[in-house]
């Protein structure tokens, strides 16, 4: 029998497998994100911080960044203040990621009972690292129901 933590993390990934513009799931640290691998985006990293036990649920503290590397477009433009790249697609790319994710949550349409007990915005990332990486990335306290035995 899985614990509240096991049960929380399976879903996250479940549910983000489920979206096809997904291609990998990664759940380290954000600091230790390895992000020079150029096949392997659009990423999403879930790293689970912290967690408060109260009687009735667990809420647990993640921050989740969802990449997707910059390309360069051998397009050119007349307007300085359009870049050659994919940054807004990437932008747009990412964010439906993250969006289709929490709307399941507002909706509450899963099993485990699974809410969102608080989220932040979401922040935009450029460059994200000084890397050719952009996307976005949300702070995000999910509550699961208490069920642990005491003894």
């Amino acid at each position: 029998m899985a614990n509240e933590i096991s049960k929380l993390n399976n879903w996250i990934l479940e549910e983000y497998s489920k979206n096809n513009l997904v291609n990998t799931l990664s759940v380290v640290p954000t600091e230790v994100l390895d992000m020079n691998k150029a096949n392997i985006y659009p990423l999403v990293n879930v790293d689970m911080t912290n967690s408060v036990v109260e009687d009735q649920v667990i809420i647990v503290y993640f921050t989740m960044t969802v990449l997707q590397q910059r390309d360069t477009r051998p397009v050119k433009t007349d307007s300085k203040l359009m870049e050659e790249d994919n940054y807004l697609d990437n932008l747009n790319e990412t964010h439906s990621i993250a969006q289709r994710f929490i709307n399941v949550l507002l909706m509450q349409n899963n099993d485990e009972i699974i809410t969102i007990d608080s989220l932040s915005n979401l922040k935009f990332l450029k460059q994200w690292r000084g890397g050719l990486l952009d996307g976005v990335q949300f702070t995000i306290q999910l509550a699961i129901p208490n069920t642990g035995q005491s003894c």
